[in-house]
């Protein structure tokens, strides 16, 4: 499963429009203003680019709460900034019947007793505890989690990591861009600075 191409020129388009008004090529700006301009630009572009998915708006609704970022928020995300700041509570409950109820009670009442539970039965409730456990990692891990459950977790954490991916793909490829481009820069300003001083001569 992989991003698909109208998720990356969206994902540039915001990100380098977040760098422009954040003033990235500003020399006033210190190492830490820039690592910042550039991860809330990234993670701006991100959400803009996914749309409406519960982790993307979290993300949004999450930088929106601090006032230094709005303004910038706003410039970026334009019309779309009222629409991804909107709460969006999604809930996926698994569904419970009356025949797990009972066999879970049913386990209670063997350990109430002290009656050892038959090794199937056993493994089930580790195997339940374990599924538990690894929710709750989960929904630590991707913004909106905790409003999640079941398999829409799985789909958000998903569709996130690949998310996640592409962001760093396409921030290393931005990264060697400008490295390049710096380095075609200055061989210009060298061969310039011959010439001048060759017609000095």
């Amino acid at each position: 499963m992989q991003a698909s191409n109208t998720f990356k020129k969206a994902f540039l388009k915001r990100m380098l429009l977040g760098l422009q008004l954040a003033g990235f090529s500003s020399k006033s700006m210190t190492v830490q203003e820039r690592k910042s301009a550039i991860k809330l630009s990234a993670d701006v572009a991100m959400a803009c680019a996914r749309g409406s998915a519960n982790w993307s708006r979290a993300i949004i609704a999450d930088l929106s709460k601090q006032e230094k970022n709005k303004v910038l928020l706003r410039s970026i995300l334009r019309k779309d900034y009222e629409r991804l700041t909107r709460p969006c509570h999604h809930t996926w409950k698994i569904p419970r019947s009356k025949k797990i109820l009972k066999r879970s009670f049913r386990v209670c009442s063997r350990r109430r007793k002290g009656l050892r539970a038959p090794q199937g039965l056993a493994t089930s409730v580790l195997a339940r505890v374990l599924v538990k456990k690894r929710t709750r990692v989960l929904k630590r891990l991707v913004p909106g989690g905790e409003s999640l459950d079941g398999s829409y977790l799985l789909d958000e954490t998903l569709d996130y990591a690949i998310s996640l991916r592409v962001q760093v793909d396409l921030m290393q490829r931005l990264s060697k861009a400008f490295e390049a481009s710096k380095v075609g820069s200055h061989n210009v300003c060298t061969f310039q600075a011959r010439e001048d001083s060759y017609a000095d001569k």
